[in-house]
């Protein structure tokens, strides 16, 4: 068969997006490689660290782990991953198997386009423990790992023992004066939910050029400042598009709904069973502390404390007195 002819207009678009995509390719290698270097490296120095990549759901996870004795999963919050848990894991090595993984999107774990969802997200976490051989865990969870907790302990009761959620409310708010004024107050600040969330301008915001937003979001929330290491492997790893767009994605069919679902009442009627411990940062000043108070009839067995010297990012804050809490809550 004689050859088509090619214009020399479209034989360099070609070239231009055989080389975005070699370059997006090369971008996602590096900033995995990198990635895991450096988290391993932090993991180390804190407690002996385990790492290893199982794959669960189909989904290709990184973890690190430590410690024996019962077992302990913690999940992070965004922009974060495995590595913010370090210092509460050494805390409790001695009397438990702590395990962190990096979950969808985010870290040295895959990925993918699609399941940025609670559903999926719990399938992830429960194929992991099932990888794991454990039929039951105690969970601490941060930020979005915290909505999901709350989901696995009222879809999957039988697989949690004890829940410890940081800095995100029990799913039983209701509505109030005091509660809409703080609301009021907050949205001025919240202005980055929507803008990671909009697709093509979050991604872009989050992984381009210095990657202000993605700086800004650690920074801006702190009380203590975060360790420069660990905001330098945050921030490169949103340097990959596919994980950019990941979190966007997370925003969209996760964050932002989740939220909007614990406002709109839908999980009342479910009562809560297992022993929940909700821990906020004393200067997280999101929502008022009297509207974060929680009815027995909707959660019997839960409390709430704030940790001194904290924010939004406690654990980064004030490690050790979050881990002393969590140690108390557990044994």
């Amino acid at each position: 068969m004689p050859s088509v002819p090619t214009s020399p207009t479209a034989a360099s678009s070609a070239r231009r997006r055989v080389l975005v995509m070699l370059e997006a390719y090369a971008t996602t290698f590096l900033v995995t490689i990198h990635y895991e270097r450096s988290n391993v490296s932090r993991m180390t120095e804190a407690v002996g660290i385990r790492s290893r990549v199982l794959t669960a759901n189909g989904l290709r996870m990184n973890l690190v782990e430590t410690g024996e004795g019962a077992p302990v999963l913690f999940l992070h919050g965004f922009p974060q991953s495995s590595r913010a848990w370090a210092p509460v894991m050494a805390s409790l090595a001695e009397r438990h198997h702590a395990i962190a993984p990096d979950l969808r999107g985010a870290g040295a774990t895959d990925a993918p386009r699609g399941g940025y969802d609670s559903a999926t997200i719990q399938a992830d976490v429960l194929a992991l423990l099932d990888e794991l051989g454990l039929a039951q865990v105690d969970l601490v969870a941060h930020d979005w790992g915290a909505l999901v907790g709350f989901d696995l302990c009222l879809n999957h009761p039988e697989r949690i023992r004890r829940y410890v959620a940081i800095a995100v409310p029990a799913p039983y708010i209701r509505m109030s004066r005091a509660l809409m004024a703080g609301m009021l107050k907050a949205m001025p600040h919240l202005w980055f939910q929507y803008v990671v969330a909009t697709p093509g301008l979050g991604p872009a915001l989050l992984s381009r050029g210095r990657q202000r937003l993605a700086h800004w979001l650690l920074r801006a929330f702190e009380v203590r400042p975060m360790n420069d290491d660990d905001v330098a492997a945050y921030v490169s790893t949103l340097r990959d598009p596919a994980r950019a767009k990941a979190a966007s994605r997370l925003y969209r069919k996760l964050i932002l709904p989740g939220f909007m679902k614990i406002m709109g009442g839908a999980y009342r009627g479910r009562v809560l069973h297992t022993p929940t411990l909700v821990l906020f940062g004393a200067d997280d000043a999101l929502l008022p502390k009297d509207a974060l108070a929680i009815s027995p009839d909707d959660a019997p067995h839960t409390r709430v404390e704030f940790v001194p010297g904290g924010a939004h990012f406690v654990v980064d804050d004030n490690p050790d007195e979050v881990a002393r809490r969590i140690r108390a809550f557990l044994e």
